[in-house]
């Protein structure tokens, strides 16, 4: 058994959520020329947060960035710009993918910014 596949049985262990996948496909006749279109859905995946503090200080707060990662199965396709759908834990969070994947043996990580929603 390769490492590859050993590593790719552990990090599956850890997928705790489920993941929808929507392109923007162009499409005539519509307002903008685009469309939603689903290439995956109940993928398993798991969200990781990393909060980075940042020296920037204003006159009011310190500002920190949060880096949030999407581990998912290699043989899932995502393309940068796509939206993401992500339940995990009983929540569930939208996001674009704000990057190219970085691809490993065993899985694949890619960098989410949070959907910004307005109520």
């Amino acid at each position: 058994m390769k490492y590859s596949h050993i590593v790719k049985k552990h990090m599956e262990k850890l997928y705790d959520g489920v993941c929808t996948i929507i392109e923007y496909d162009k499409q005539q006749g519509l307002l903008n020329d685009t469309v939603e279109v689903i290439k995956g859905e109940q993928i398993p995946c798991r969200l990781s947060y990393q909060t980075i503090k940042s020296a920037q200080q204003s006159e009011t707060v310190a500002q920190s960035n949060q880096i949030i990662q999407l581990f998912l199965p290699v043989d899932v396709e995502i393309s940068a710009g796509c939206k993401v759908i992500v339940e995990q834990e009983g929540k569930t969070q939208y996001f674009y993918c704000a990057g190219e994947t970085a691809v490993y043996g065993s899985h694949q990580e890619v960098i989410l910014e949070l959907e910004k929603r307005y109520i």
